[in-house]
């Protein structure tokens, strides 16, 4: 134990945790903690001793800003440059029923070495809250600060977030899976807006639902929209173009899906990789939809992302600004590249090619598709069918899409250095 002299006790309810208590190490006792005090402000805390003769806690507590917060939930930062980013901290002394008997507001230097977290002390790997799907989007900056904002603003962010929730499901339709996305009530003074995201059997009541395991499609959808949006943004450049099964947290993604399906017992698609990469690439371009609109709204300019615990407590799980897009267009789906030192070639005249579609749009004639260049080998391509006034049900690219298989058709292919890009059709 150490002691800390009288000229540094302060009565403060800053370092006061009042609501949004999470508990994110336990040893018999909360070890590691965090939660939001009445201003609002984000708070870490940790046990740092334990008087068993005098039966009192002795508690760290630092208050930090949303990016700390996130920097640290997501292991950028460990505990110990967290405090010394702050370089000061409250130690707060409470009695066995957790009353405060002592606030101390100290410098970094007041603390002996020993007490202070090591080097390594990153936070513990931390689980999907409870793998619910109520999500909060909290609005920042500018005048929700002041909660406040104008009706056009909520408005237009509110539609372009339930259009990234609407593109971030869709993989899990191929399972019979009807989605509905409700939107909930924020508390009074909060410009949080709340989703509900509910699956039933297309045709049954919800009460009848699923053949798949339920926990395993909240955990998929909750290890997907965290990839989205905080993990993506750190992947190598041109990820999903170039063999998106070599990144980790794109396998521990994949194997999520298709754990969906073998709890149903069913069989996953032949291109569910591809499906998946699909959806990434759009639910990455919608939610950049969002943050590109933080650069014209009034209202604000950040967007907190959290869940509800069973208590109905907020706690945040990642935090996008205007920068997101910025940060992940160059990992998406490529366009060719016709600048210089690019060798593009293409087809004189319509050649026989092997394909398998994968995703297509039937009123545009766009999708994508496996080629099969040698046997089994494929590489991905996007897919143009000039249709003119025909349709393109029934043909035999929806007969691809639909029976999954290789079909034999004509096309112009475009190849970039050598590799097949795009393949252009013929309805």
């Amino acid at each position: 134990m150490f002691e800390i002299s009288t000229h540094f006790q302060v009565n403060s309810l800053l370092p006061v945790i009042t609501s949004n208590y999470n508990v994110l190490h336990f040893d018999e006792h909360p070890i590691l903690f965090s939660g939001t005090n009445k201003y609002n402000n984000k708070i870490i805390g940790s046990l740092a001793y334990e008087d068993y003769d005098e039966d009192y806690f002795r508690y760290f507590i630092i208050i930090i800003d949303d990016k700390q917060y996130y920097n640290f939930f997501n292991r950028k930062i460990s505990y110990l440059d967290l405090i010394k980013e702050n370089q000061d901290l409250f130690v707060v002394d409470k009695d066995i029923n957790g009353h405060i008997l002592t606030t101390f507001y100290v410098t970094l230097d007041i603390v002996p070495a020993d007490f202070l977290p090591l080097e390594n002390s990153f936070i513990p790997e931390q689980k999907a809250l409870n793998n619910s799907l109520n999500f909060a989007f909290s609005l920042k900056g500018k005048l929700a600060d002041f909660h406040k904002a104008l009706v056009s603003d909520v408005n237009s962010i509110n539609q372009r977030i339930f259009s990234y929730l609407q593109e971030s499901i869709e993989s899990l339709r191929s399972l019979n899976l009807e989605p509905v996305i409700y939107s909930q009530p924020s508390a009074i003074g909060s410009y949080r807006l709340n989703f509900d995201i509910e699956f039933k059997t297309q045709g049954q009541a919800q009460t009848q639902m699923f053949q798949v395991d339920y926990n395993k499609v909240s955990e998929f959808i909750n290890l997907y929209l965290d990839y989205v949006a905080n993990i993506l943004p750190n992947e190598e450049d041109a990820f999903l173009s170039h063999m998106p099964e070599t990144s980790k947290n794109f396998q521990i993604l994949e194997t999520a899906l298709i754990d969906v399906y073998e709890s149903g017992n069913i069989s996953p698609t032949k291109t569910v990789t591809e499906r998946l990469i699909n959806n990434i690439n759009e639910s990455a371009n919608k939610l950049s939809d969002v943050t590109e609109y933080l650069k014209l709204s009034e209202s604000f300019n950040i967007v907190e992302i959290g869940k509800f615990k069973e208590d109905k407590s907020f706690i945040g799980i990642g935090l996008i600004d205007e920068h997101y897009k910025s940060l992940v267009i160059n990992k998406l789906l490529s366009e060719l590249d016709i600048s210089e030192g690019r060798d593009i070639t293409s087809d004189s005249e319509p050649l026989s090619y092997r394909i398998l579609v994968y995703s297509l749009n039937t009123e545009t004639g766009s999708g994508w598709a496996r080629l099969y260049y040698h046997d089994e080998e494929f590489v991905r391509v996007r897919l143009k069918i000039e249709k003119g006034e025909k349709e393109l049900s029934n043909s035999v690219f929806t007969k691809s899409l639909n029976g999954e298989i290789v079909v034999d058709i004509a096309g112009i292919a475009i190849k970039e250095n050598g590799i097949y890009k795009r393949l252009t059709c013929y309805l």
